[in-house]
């Protein structure tokens, strides 16, 4: 057992001995060229995955009672780089919805979010780079009806972002 396990170290050595032949080395006393692979990993210095992406969403949205004129809206933005054929996927977790009253749970607003990428129909980035940031929105309309029917107080609701990455056109 021992004679067979030294000449299966001895061949590993003799083996990793050819490697240094496959190094392109050119020396001044020859006219002599070499090729070399130059190529970028997928991972950084710090060895983690090189790809990456933000996407930022405010914690809270204010209305003043009534709307504004220029209406009300979700504003949120991305910034990423991404792997070849990959991009960005965000979709909220509903169309519509009704704001609670803080003072009495049994007062609601009505309001529907308008251009809201639902999971049906996310929103796609459509490409894997965007080092600066891309701003989208999400209108919150809230009809002047549900608004006069309304007292004045504070309504909350809760709308849930859904962030992933995703193979461009699958």
């Amino acid at each position: 057992m021992k004679k067979v396990l030294s000449v299966v170290l001895a061949l590993t050595l003799a083996l990793l001995a050819c490697v240094p032949a496959f190094a392109a080395t050119i020396t001044e006393d020859t006219e002599d060229s070499a090729t070399i692979n130059v190529y970028t990993d997928t991972k950084n210095a710090e060895g983690e995955d090189a790809d990456w992406f933000i996407v930022t969403i405010p914690a809270e949205v204010p209305i003043p009672w009534g709307g504004t004129e220029a209406g009300d809206y979700i504003e949120w933005s991305y910034t990423s780089q991404l792997k070849i054929g990959e991009q960005l996927e965000v979709f909220v977790d509903k169309a519509a919805g009704s704001l609670v009253a803080a003072e009495d749970p049994s007062k609601t607003l009505a309001y529907t979010l308008t251009d809201a990428p639902l999971a049906a129909a996310p929103y796609e980035s459509g490409a894997p780079v965007f080092t600066t940031a891309q701003t989208e929105k999400i209108g919150i309309e809230i009809t002047d009806e549900a608004w006069g029917a309304a007292p004045v107080g504070v309504y909350t609701d809760t709308v849930t972002f859904t962030v992933s990455v995703q193979p461009i056109g699958a």
